[in-house]
């Protein structure tokens, strides 16, 4: 039942997408609009490769011009890595995918570059290095931080030979088709790797709750990206669930959540029984040791006198 949910919705996204593509092609592919879902989409649908690793060896090109492995962008330090695979000529759907992540991301404390990374990969293997920085640098004018060269470095587009990308994208369970006009059919969805470079989740559709990018960051880093208390929250009770490409609030480990702070609650509430109790004994030992040594005073002064 929940892999059929997951599937009706990926199906949902590709019909939307066929739609979008027969809207922007001639009239004469009209017919490619009908009840059932349209042959140039069937069997496109992510994959959950979750644990997955990627190739390191996958040579891109990148937005300068260079060639670079895959790999070359896994770190030790805990960054994530937000994965997009797109085709830069598209008319409609991926600048869109681009335009709402980076809305998204505008509205998140963590910033890229420093607190993770995004890779942009072109499967269209006729695209060349022009048209992915073209395509960086409106990035980067919509992208709302300063523009240092850590926040520049965090922003790599690339292209690259069909064998190379086809890896990749098989990798992390995303499936592409040419069409005969030229364009391409597609799955609407990015995912977010571990620093490693496994497969932590993917994000799907055009809408990005911030929210849900956030869990999705911390998931794959492994909460070592959290900032305060709220993000260890979040990346403890919430769980990534494939069926709907989304997290949902896990019951038991907010009932384990629930069973540590009431532990702490008893064991803290008897401790400040114990000093209390200290103290008051600590007060009583002392008013007694004032009151003997005051009633012993005058006897004092009359042996002295005596001896006297």
């Amino acid at each position: 039942m929940a892999v059929d949910r997951r599937t009706s919705r990926v199906r949902a996204w590709a019909a939307r997408l066929a739609l979008l593509c027969a809207l922007a092609a001639p009239a004469a592919n009209a017919q490619l609009l009908s009840k059932e879902l349209p042959e140039q989409v069937r069997g496109l649908e992510v994959v959950d490769r979750r644990g997955q690793p990627t190739p390191p060896d996958a040579v891109l090109v990148n937005h300068d011009g260079k060639a670079v492995p895959f790999g070359s962008y896994f770190n030790a330090d805990g960054r994530p890595i937000i994965l997009v695979l797109q085709y830069y000529r598209c008319p409609i759907v991926c600048p869109v995918v681009q335009q709402k992540l980076v809305e998204c991301l505008n509205q998140l404390d963590y910033t890229v570059g420093k607190d993770f990374q995004v890779v942009v990969v072109s499967f269209d293997p006729g695209e060349r290095t022009p048209v992915a920085a073209s395509a960086r640098q409106h990035t980067l004018e919509w992208y709302e931080r300063e523009k240092t060269p850590e926040v520049r470095a965090g922003w790599a587009f690339h292209t690259g030979e069909e064998q190379h990308v086809r890896r990749l994208a098989d990798a992390v369970g995303y499936d592409y088709r040419a069409l005969p006009n030229g364009e391409y059919s597609h799955p609407v969805a990015f995912f977010v790797l571990t620093p490693d470079g496994r497969v932590s989740s993917a994000v799907y559709g055009f809408d990005y709750p911030p929210r849900e990018v956030r869990l999705a960051l911390l998931d794959a880093s492994g909460g070592r990206i959290a900032r305060s208390i709220g993000d260890y929250f979040l990346h403890f009770c919430y769980r990534y669930d494939p069926t709907a490409g989304a997290y949902s609030l896990a019951a038991f480990r907010v009932m384990q959540l629930g069973g540590v702070l009431a532990m702490i609650g008893v064991f803290g509430l008897i401790g400040v029984l114990l000093v209390r109790e200290r103290i008051v004994r600590r007060r009583r030992t002392r008013g007694h040791g004032a009151a003997a040594s005051t009633t012993h005073a005058p006897a004092r002064g009359a042996l002295a006198g005596q001896t006297t």
